[in-house]
């Protein structure tokens, strides 16, 4: 469904059809794009950076369509996230050394842009990718949703605010547990139902061993 299209049922449902109903379920729906959005790491809303590194580089500023930062590949190795004071804690040396870059802090933005630094500066030119979250999009007029499967996750949070704009609180609140149970869903589709590496991982007690097989 467009947004048009989603303003319009919510409209036609609380027989609220006017313009200025219908701006208002407008915002409604951008501000619960905004929170469904962020809500989850949902596949359609990563993207990858690639960028080439140079030698003794400290900060990377990731590609502009990024949000933040999710996980990071140096020179095809994972490297993980660390905030300053696990740093500091753990491993202050690496804030100065040169060599391979064993993990990242995620800095504040800068001028809207996500940024990282790399610890340890890297002594050779390499490659780095980094998963990232892409910033939103808003919806225009005949837009959908990018995310998959979210409509009637959108309908029932709209019609929620929409009732409760109204004062209708009571009929609000239960549209808002019908689109939280609509939203499980939605995360449930994207985690178990859809395309995924499953693994089967067998757990083997201790006094068990292979002589055990015979």
């Amino acid at each position: 469904m467009t947004k048009n299209e989603i303003a319009q049922f919510v409209a036609d449902k609380i027989q609220k059809s006017d313009e200025a109903s219908l701006t208002i379920l407008k915002s409604f729906i951008d501000r619960r794009y905004d929170m469904i959005w962020n809500a989850a790491l949902w596949r359609e809303s990563l993207a990858t950076d690639s960028q080439e590194i140079s030698i003794d580089t400290e900060t990377v500023t990731l590609n502009t369509v990024l949000d933040f930062p999710v996980a990071a590949v140096w020179d095809d190795k994972e490297i993980m996230p660390v905030d300053y004071s696990a740093v500091f804690q753990i491993d202050p040396t690496l804030f100065g050394d040169s060599g391979e870059v064993a993990k990242f802090i995620i800095l504040p933005k800068l001028d809207g842009d996500a940024r990282i630094k790399l610890l340890r500066k890297p002594s050779a030119a390499k490659t780095i990718l980094i998963l990232g979250k892409l910033k939103i999009v808003p919806l225009g007029d005949t837009d959908s949703p990018k995310i998959n499967g979210i409509d009637n996750v959108l309908l029932g949070m709209v019609e929620g605010d929409m009732l409760e704009h109204i004062r209708q609180y009571q009929k609000a609140q239960l549209k808002f547990t019908e689109a939280m149970n609509q939203l499980n869903i939605a995360k449930d589709l994207e985690k178990h139902q859809s395309a995924s590496n499953s693994r089967i991982i067998p757990i083997v007690e201790a006094h068990w061993n292979a002589d055990s097989l015979i």
